[in-house]
């Protein structure tokens, strides 16, 4: 496999030393003193990622990001600002950067962004010509992004959506698992017929069979009637299962037998009734593991993955949070006949800061709120809901005062938790991509297979 190469642009003469003292031994250094010189580099030489300083002799760090997009650069790019200069580092990031670091930086926490960026390309083709954070949004269906990551998921939407195959969308929840399904069914020849959602976690399972499949007069008491179930309901278009990994195990026999023989039975009933229907089924759960734990079967598995798009959680693309903070702000005032009001550089820090557990999901409610609630014409950080900002400040220089009050801990250790809490979701998310193989963690988290394991061990993993 060849070694990435890194591309440092910094005119501080030791920081190329200690990218190549730090982690030399895994990526291939280059440096360049200015922007300029960044440049001819980005022109001459294959680069995989670049590190972009934004205090600059001549072209500062926005311009040479501005030029380097411009000149076709579509990999990654993390900006490098002194703590006291986070504006210009937000600046970049509406512009593409794919995420931020502050100086001074501890060597590990660089070195897992990096990897985490790099990471985000390989799969969509890495290098030049990776389709990289891009200035102009891509709209697919009632779907946004910049980020390599989806990108990627749109061109498998777009490549499945002709066939008649079954799809698993997989996902964290709030991640758009449904929005991909819908995609799918709007660009495929069934688009003119229903496209039927069951969230098959939200029935109780005394309810799932009549429900998915329908039950004729007299089944069960209080049965006065026949009535179709979601499949037949479906027939002609699209059933989307979400949360298909909830399914009981009882029930996934004959969800299996509906998939391969395209017919169904209503409870109660004796006809067959033939049913023409494409299944995309979707799982916040690694189905995988779930079938080696025996909570879910492999026939049935295998009948509904016949192609797997998975979903990245939107801390793993930090360029669409502004992308998509704005598209649902603008959509929201719309609804509400109000004018749209921008966001200030300190509200998007405080947006690309936040984890976003409940993700996409949890983003669009956070602009609904302040759709809702913010009256002025710049969202300031006290306008964010609660759950995102807790610290209600007004001057963004007090923030650090404001938290150490709050908190009585030092910056020092404000970090030290901050570093160990990414670190920690890192490992976890390794270990959990790889099936808790420590030697494939490990190596991906560009850390030895030693260091990993004492690392599980003192977080408790």
């Amino acid at each position: 496999m060849t070694t990435e190469r890194i591309l440092v642009v910094d005119d501080e003469p030791n920081m190329a030393w200690l990218f190549s003292h730090a982690i030399g031994d895994d990526y291939e250094i280059v440096a360049a003193p200015s922007g300029e010189r960044a440049l001819e580099l980005l022109r001459s030489v294959h680069i995989d990622l670049m590190v972009l300083d934004l205090r600059l002799p001549g072209a500062d760090g926005i311009d040479t990001l501005k030029l380097a997009r411009e000149h076709g650069f579509r990999g990654p790019v993390i900006v490098m600002t002194a703590f006291g200069e986070v504006k210009t580092a937000v600046a970049a990031m509406r512009l593409g950067a794919h995420d931020y670091v502050t100086k001074p930086f501890n060597v590990d926490e660089l070195r897992l962004t990096i990897e985490s960026s790099l990471r985000s390309v390989r799969g969509a083709g890495g290098g030049h010509d990776a389709p990289g954070a891009l200035e102009e949004p891509v709209r697919l269906h009632e779907m946004i992004t910049v980020s390599a990551e989806m990108r990627a998921v749109f061109e498998m939407v777009e490549r499945v959506a002709a066939s008649d195959a079954s799809v698993l969308v997989q996902g964290e929840s709030g991640t758009g698992k449904e929005l991909v399904a819908r995609a799918i069914h709007h660009m495929s020849p069934r688009n003119d017929k229903p496209f039927v959602p069951v969230n098959c976690a939200a029935l109780p399972e005394s309810l799932l069979e009549s429900e998915l499949f329908g039950y004729d007069e007299g089944a069960f008491s209080g049965a006065r009637k026949c009535k179709p179930g979601r499949f037949e309901i479906a027939s002609g278009g699209t059933i989307f299962l979400d949360e298909v990994g909830d399914l009981p195990l009882a029930m996934q026999p004959k969800i299996l037998r509906t998939a391969e023989e395209k017919v169904i039975e209503r409870l109660g009933g004796t006809q067959r009734i033939a049913v023409d229907v494409r299944i995309v089924a979707a799982s916040n759960r690694d189905l995988r593991r779930e079938v080696m734990e025996e909570r879910f079967r492999q026939d049935l598995y295998f009948r509904l993955a016949v192609i797997t798009i998975p979903i990245p959680p939107l801390r793993n693309r930090k360029e669409d949070i502004l992308v998509l903070a704005d598209y649902f702000l603008r959509e929201f005032c719309a609804d509400l006949g109000r004018p749209c009001p921008s966001l200030s550089d300190d509200t998007a820090r405080a947006l690309l800061a936040h984890d976003w557990p409940g993700n996409v999901r949890e983003l669009k409610n956070a602009m609904q709120h302040l759709a809702l609630m913010c009256d002025s014409s710049i969202v300031e950080p006290r306008c964010l809901p609660g759950w995102i900002h807790p610290i209600g400040y007004s001057d963004p220089d007090n923030y650090v005062d404001d938290y150490l009050q709050l908190y009585q801990v030092s910056l020092k250790e404000s970090k030290r938790r901050a570093f160990a809490a990414t670190e920690k979701r890192r490992i976890a998310e390794a270990l959990h991509v790889f099936n808790g193989n420590r030697t494939r963690a490990a190596q991906s988290l560009g850390i030895s297979r030693r260091s990993l394991q004492l690392k599980i061990k003192d977080y408790g993993l």
